[in-house]
């Protein structure tokens, strides 16, 4: 009778596992500090990330609406310890609370951009003043050819959505009433996200009157304008280090002979008895 060889098929079968791409990664975490550029997180190993901020000044209506007539451009984003991420317009905006992610005079985004597809999940933000209302959007536009940032540039929130490929994942009220989390439930995977104090332009309707604190809301005041500092974001990486691609046809042979392995081993051992 022939010799049982466990060795042999471990062996194989780790072959065949290194080789195939993973489907599932556990929650990683990145949190904002002095890092903008390639910036690493914590938890599963994952993919850096990268921070830019974006402002364009708003004016609002009679009625508190938005009305964006500028386009959004570069701005400075400002890290505030303990806080997180901030945004510093071009002028007139370094006082707080307006160095915040507000849109208050200006709105202002912070631009992710993470090195291979992710799924986010949540929002966490480190301070906030008065109402702490966002908006999260990510990229799933045409990425062939296309840097993403150049999207941005010139863009107002009122059509920002609907000429370079940004989609609204969802609009997230109150926070400083739920210790400034945003739990995200979303099949969107990508490599681009922004987060942004809510904008009506950019989707969700507003569900309090204005200048009131609870639900999405556009103050008039100041009551209603929303100041937050982004602390971190959660989530899972969605594709494998060859930027979710197939694997290569030298990985897919060498993944046929281990199973051929595999199956040629069995065979002998059954004949052998």
């Amino acid at each position: 009778m022939g010799r049982f060889q466990p060795g042999l098929i471990g062996a194989a079968a780790f072959a065949l596992a290194t080789l195939l791409p993973f489907s599932a990664h556990a929650i990683s975490t990145w949190t904002a500090n002095g890092c903008t550029t390639n910036c690493s997180e914590s938890g599963d190993p994952a993919p850096n990330v990268s921070y830019a901020a974006y402002s364009a000044k708003i004016n609002t209506t009679g009625s508190g609406a938005y009305s964006s007539t500028n386009g959004f451009a570069q701005s400075t984003l400002q890290y505030y310890n303990g806080g997180g991420f901030g945004v510093v317009a071009p002028s007139g905006d370094s006082q707080s609370p307006n160095h915040a992610v507000d849109n208050y005079g200006y709105q202002d985004l912070i631009l992710l951009k993470f090195d291979s597809q992710v799924n986010l999940s949540q929002i966490q933000l480190g301070w906030w003043q008065s109402d702490a209302d966002i908006s999260v959007l990510a990229y799933t536009g045409a990425t062939n050819g296309v840097n993403v940032a150049n999207t941005i540039t010139g863009k107002t929130a009122g059509n920002l959505k609907s000429v370079d490929g940004w989609s609204l994942v969802g609009s997230y009220a109150d926070l400083q009433s739920k210790n400034g989390t945003a739990n995200i439930s979303t099949s969107v995977n990508s490599s681009w996200w922004i987060v942004t104090a809510y904008n009506s332009q950019l989707g969700g309707n507003p569900t309090n009157s204005d200048g009131q604190v609870g639900g999405l809301t556009r103050g008039l005041g100041s009551t209603g304008y929303d100041f937050v500092k982004l602390f971190s974001v959660s989530g899972t990486r969605t594709s494998t280090n060859n930027n979710g691609q197939v694997p290569e046809p030298a990985s897919l042979a060498l993944a046929s002979i281990a199973l051929l392995g595999l199956v040629g081993l069995r065979r002998r051992q059954q004949s052998q008895r």
